[in-house]
């Protein structure tokens, strides 16, 4: 099942047999945890086993195969990254990163990111290949209250037209900065990454409109969204309860 799809990024959640993978290559990065059971993995001449609590990392063009440690296969999340995704997002050559990660928040970042509302999914994963460039688990940032100015502007220019969707990429040409500065420094100004606070701001005003009795049709388009079951399906998760409920209880 695809998650995410951009010109440079795939996330995608898979479902392997016991008979696992044969020897194959991959032109992209793949950075992949298991959701569950274990895998036994060849990559380029050494193995190790695969839990729930690692991250794997697998250079383009490597040579891998797996298998299942039971009759049951496993689950995992994979994401794939174009080479040339650390040029244009980081603007650095590709890395050279570890073949795997006995460290747990890794794992469990990836696991999050595929959680998320659809719309989130690129500007976390910005922040996990940030995390993992650095040598490190990207920590919560302390908000700036006094932010600066491509945070002022890249504020104003979410908050202009709510209805109107925007890409993580369009806001960073539209600065003229790379996509992991953008993500950083926004969020060191207000603790959140651009998207996620934008959707923060479309909740806010989804739940005004619908406490003015608006239908919920109107309020899914006034607020960025095709259609009324992606908007139900966002305030639900963001909300606690769907938005025909919020409305009744707050008329």
């Amino acid at each position: 099942m695809i998650l995410l799809r951009t010109p440079l990024l795939e996330l995608a959640r898979i479902t392997a047999s016991a008979s696992g993978f044969p020897r194959h290559t991959h032109d992209e990065y793949v950075i992949s945890a298991n959701l569950g059971g274990q895998e036994q993995v060849w990559l380029e001449g050494e193995s190790f086993v695969v839990s729930p609590d690692m991250l794997t990392i697998y250079p383009p063009q490597a040579v891998q195969s797996s298998h299942s440690l039971s009759d049951a296969g496993w689950d995992c999340l994979s994401l794939y990254v174009d080479p040339a995704a650390f040029g244009q997002l980081f603007d650095c050559p590709p890395p050279d990163l570890p073949s795997h990660l006995q460290q747990p928040v890794f794992a469990r970042q990836l696991k999050h990111i595929a959680r998320l509302e659809a719309s989130l999914r690129e500007e976390a994963i910005v922040q996990l290949l940030q995390a993992l460039l650095d040598g490190r688990a990207a920590a919560p940032h302390r908000p700036d209250s006094n932010g600066s100015q491509l945070v002022q502007h890249i504020r104003q220019r979410l908050l202009d037209d709510l209805s109107v969707g925007t890409h993580l990429q369009q806001l960073a040409d539209a600065a003229g900065v790379t996509s992991a500065h953008l993500v950083r420094r926004f969020q060191q100004a207000t603790g959140l990454p651009p998207l996620a606070w934008q959707m923060q701001q479309r909740m806010a005003l989804a739940r005004r409109l619908l406490r003015a009795g608006r239908p919920i049709i109107d309020v899914a388009l006034a607020t960025g969204f095709a259609d009324q079951a992606h908007f139900s399906k966002a305030f639900s998760r963001f909300c606690g309860m769907s938005p025909g409920r919020y409305r009744q209880i707050n008329i």
